[in-house]
């Protein structure tokens, strides 16, 4: 899973991002809000943590707008505001919780995973995606099988494949790759298309197709 932090301490940034990304989850990290909120608008991420005082957009302002856009997906506040106007308008702007600073990192672990079983329900009850073809892909682990053994997969790899089944049986645009998988960061088009031929090589052919001009589907016998 991919998560939105936003945190203008660095140290505080930088400790969360290193211990959330030890649990195995992918985390895009700012200390600003000008530039969060654009990657916010731009990109899709699973929970979003987000810190109210930071300079740019503030946490109230970002949280605001992902609700306009998205209306279920779990938000955390993290803050030293501790006034009840802060806590009650964080609410009604639509957070699913809201951690007090200072806090120990396991219990934030232990708020994500609570947000990620009551969200992501049924994506657990069906612990692995049936791909077709002897495929299936295990989402709490981020593991690819193939009857039953690990196809092994860069960290890129991942991105993509989870991108993809986000969308199975629908074109993801390339722009939409580049944002996800590379974080909006400058990298050549020849390196997109690498990472993305050498996961196409480690599935059934056919199952990643090109939809020129556009982007890249991936489908299974039903969608196919």
């Amino acid at each position: 899973m991919k998560i939105f932090l936003l945190e203008d301490d660095f140290e505080l940034n930088k400790i969360i991002k290193t211990s959330l990304e030890k649990q195995g989850f992918f985390v895009d990290s700012y200390t600003e809000g000008y530039t969060g909120v654009t990657k916010a608008l731009n990109n899709k991420y699973d929970i979003y943590i987000l810190d109210i005082n930071v300079p740019g957009f503030d946490g109230h302002q970002i949280l605001e707008i992902i609700r306009k856009n998205h209306s279920t997906l779990p938000v955390i506040i993290i803050s030293a505001a501790l006034d009840i106007d802060n806590i009650q308008k964080a609410y009604e702007l639509g957070c699913n919780d809201y951690l007090k600073k200072p806090f120990v990192l396991q219990e934030l672990l232990v708020r994500i995973q609570y947000l990620i079983k009551t969200t992501y329900k049924n994506d657990i009850d069906n612990n692995t995606i049936d791909l077709d073809y002897g495929f299936t892909f295990c989402l709490k682990d981020q593991v690819l099988y193939k009857y039953n053994h690990e196809i092994p997969l860069t960290l890129k790899e991942k991105l993509l494949l989870t991108l993809l089944l986000q969308n199975i049986g629908k074109t993801v645009e390339m722009s939409a790759i580049h944002e996800y998988v590379w974080d909006g960061k400058e990298v050549e088009a020849v390196s997109m298309r690498s990472v993305i031929h050498k996961l196409q090589k480690k599935l059934k052919n056919g199952m990643i197709i090109n939809i020129r001009g556009q982007g890249y589907k991936l489908q299974n016998k039903i969608n196919s």
